[in-house]
């Protein structure tokens, strides 16, 4: 009798243990694209392209805009800016996706100077970092409403803004307490890949995103079981987070260019290297067997997608979109199996 109560006891209290490690729950994957602004109104064809590949969800990026010298933003009423980065045409994209039946995140992005990293964005005092903070409190609140308004199941507080997020995480918190006053939905933020474990507010928030460009081959054409070895350390790691805050991952932006080397230091966006549409797919395949289905990561959006279908991507692209590559099959056939 004793013996048995021993056993049962010690059955209840690994039970206990196992239960508490357990990565948190996730009801649905989004199988989605990164849906990039269009400079004119986009027709309904840019959508269905979007479905043929099964995808259920994508991210629409409208942008804010500023100079690395100025403790300011531009983001509304401007002639120049590109109907799909703007308000009115993310709306309108909101409008045409659900019509179809997908969901949609809304990702705010920052443009400073010609295209610098935003993740090295800093002041060196407090008065430049409150200006700062005033306009891109305004610049979020727009699209948190604009989510409120049409039930977005998520919304993106911010973009690879690194040294913002570390040097004033009060001002995020603040942020957060803002958003979560006008918009019920769940919020993420998208972490740069070397950046997101340092981030203070993950408990704030519902999910951990994280722009999936980790490095993992130095190889020209990396083999499938290469990236299996670099993707586990990676993806314990992930884990562990995830059971550490008890919150899923979404990679709110991961893809690979069509060239050479392309898993080496996935982020680089330089356009002088040759066409390699094999190990794109391959990097790309290799994301859906060794991540896709673990049970802390909830789906992510493939960078990027462009609207005008026939324009993009192609044999001789060696970009990031697998759009009419053999990418571009390797994501159709696993979205179909994950949804």
């Amino acid at each position: 009798m004793k013996k048995t109560f021993l056993f049962f006891f010690i059955a209840l209290v690994l039970g206990s243990c196992e239960a508490q490690t357990t990565s948190p729950a996730v009801a649905e994957k989004f199988n989605g694209v990164s849906f990039v602004g269009n400079p004119k109104p986009i027709s309904p064809e840019a959508l269905e392209k979007v479905i043929d590949i099964n995808a259920n969800s994508i991210t629409l990026m409208p942008f804010g805009y500023g100079r690395a010298s100025e403790a300011h933003l531009t983001f509304e009423n401007l002639d120049w800016q590109w109907w799909g980065e703007s308000a009115k045409g993310v709306e309108s994209c909101i409008q045409q996706a659900q019509a179809k039946g997908m969901k949609v995140i809304i990702k705010p992005q920052l443009w400073f100077n010609h295209g610098s990293f935003t993740g090295h964005h800093t002041y060196d005092n407090n008065a430049d970092w409150e200006l700062f903070e005033a306009d891109y409190t305004k610049f979020i609140m727009i699209f948190a409403k604009l989510s409120e308004k049409y039930h977005l199941p998520v919304f993106c507080i911010g973009t690879e803004l690194c040294a913002f997020a570390e040097e004033r995480p009060e001002y995020w918190s603040s942020l957060i307490k803002s958003v979560r006053d006008v918009y019920k939905g769940k919020l993420t933020y998208a972490a740069n890949w070397d950046s997101y474990t340092r981030m203070p507010f993950w408990n704030e928030l519902d999910y951990i995103g994280v722009d999936a460009y980790f490095p993992l081959s130095s190889s020209e054409t990396p083999t499938a079981k290469e990236l299996q070895r670099a993707w586990y350390p990676i993806c314990r790691k992930l884990e562990k987070m995830s059971k550490e805050y008890d919150k899923p991952f979404l990679f709110m932006e991961w893809g690979y260019r069509s060239t050479n080397f392309c898993a080496d230091k996935p982020w680089e966006t330089g356009k002088s290297d040759d066409v390699n549409l094999q190990a794109q797919a391959i990097a790309l395949e290799a994301v859906f067997t060794e991540v896709w289905d673990q049970p802390w990561f909830a789906g992510g959006f493939v960078w990027k997608w462009f609207p005008e279908y026939t324009k993009a991507g192609g044999s001789d692209d060696n970009r990031f979109t697998p759009q009419n590559k053999p990418g571009e099959q390797v994501i159709q056939r696993y979205f179909q199996q994950y949804d």
